[in-house]
């Protein structure tokens, strides 16, 4: 029996294994290696215990400092689970994007992507880096809503894998179909409800897969394709064969 693609975890959500895509060489991701998510500073006692049951080794939290001090992460201090803050974007506004407090919405994807796989590489490789280390998995990172940032990370990690590029963004879209219950909880305006506001709505809104594709189509033109952009950030080809066969079954 295949394992779930999305995992039922209470108190956070979008909770995604990696595992199950198609590889251009005929081949498929392994499932339990690395596993996408939103905050996870909510999680109940039984849900840590249910990440821990499902092989996690590492957990990476890709959050500002602000949000890692307003919600912090239950794993922080963890025995059983090694925790990382390792902050991708920083705590300052970059250079071409919008503000901390500003959604990254759909005409605005590829402008904030860009800049950030350009201006936070140090950040971005200590990451890859950490999840190339064999013992580090299975591994889950996750920002605050599971789709921006962690996005990037896993947009990355597939790439590596040689996930072709319209299953990479159909990846980056699936967010819509497990963040609308958070966006009503938490950001949507009082008049949107789910009689007028659907999955397909979000996604339009805030994940359409071809606005991945112009992310992809960026890190092509200007680094030769993923693996060529995570050589430019410092990743050996250790790690980056590292990468790959831990993902590739």
């Amino acid at each position: 029996m295949q394992p779930a693609r999305h995992l039922d975890i209470e108190g956070a959500y979008n909770v995604r294994d990696l595992g199950g895509y198609p590889t251009l060489n005929g081949r498929r991701t392994r499932w339990k290696t690395f596993i996408r998510a939103a905050s996870l500073h909510r999680l109940p006692p039984g849900s840590r215990d249910d990440l821990i049951d499902y092989g996690i080794r590492t957990v990476i939290d890709l959050r500002r400092t602000h949000e890692v001090e307003e919600a912090p992460n239950v794993f922080a201090g963890s025995s059983q689970v090694t925790y990382h803050h390792q902050n991708m974007i920083g705590d300052e506004p970059l250079a071409g994007t919008t503000s901390a407090a500003s959604p990254v919405s759909a005409e605005t994807i590829p402008a904030i992507y860009g800049s950030w796989l350009d201006l936070c590489q140090p950040e971005i490789r200590r990451t890859l880096a950490t999840l190339a280390e064999p013992g580090a998995r299975p591994a889950i990172y996750h920002c605050a809503g599971g789709k921006d940032r962690t996005g990037i990370i896993s947009a990355l990690l597939l790439g590596i894998a040689g996930v072709p590029a319209a299953v990479i963004a159909e990846d980056y879209a699936l967010s819509a179909r497990y963040l609308l219950d958070r966006h009503f909880a938490e950001q949507a305006s009082p008049e949107l409800t789910p009689d007028n506001y659907t999955q397909e709505d979000y996604q339009r809104d805030f994940c359409p897969p071809d606005a991945m594709l112009k992310v992809l189509d960026y890190v092509n033109e200007c680094y030769g394709g993923i693996e060529g952009y995570a050589r430019t950030i410092g990743l050996s080809p250790g790690q980056i064969d590292s990468i790959r066969t831990a993902l590739v079954d």
